[in-house]
């Protein structure tokens, strides 16, 4: 299961994908796929990225388990 999210809290949503039972995947435009679920280096990465850019980022997500979809999903209809 694949979805498009603009992350405008960065750190509301680390928690929520670090509470997923499966991984979750960032997808690069190339189709090359990160973990990102518990994978604090990256997620140190994404923040800068997300600082950078004024805090602001869009991320391309893929989902191992159907259920961590459903968790993200409703965070982020939350979180706008």
């Amino acid at each position: 299961m694949m979805i498009k999210l603009k992350i405008l809290n960065m750190k509301n949503f680390l928690k929520v994908v670090n509470h997923c039972k499966g991984r979750v995947f960032v997808v690069e435009p190339d189709g090359i796929k990160t973990d990102i679920n518990g994978r604090f280096t990256v997620q140190k990465s994404l923040n800068e990225q997300f600082l950078k850019n004024k805090k602001y980022l869009p991320l391309t997500l893929d989902f191992d388990n159907p259920r961590d979809y459903l968790d993200v999903i409703s965070y982020y209809a939350g979180d706008c």
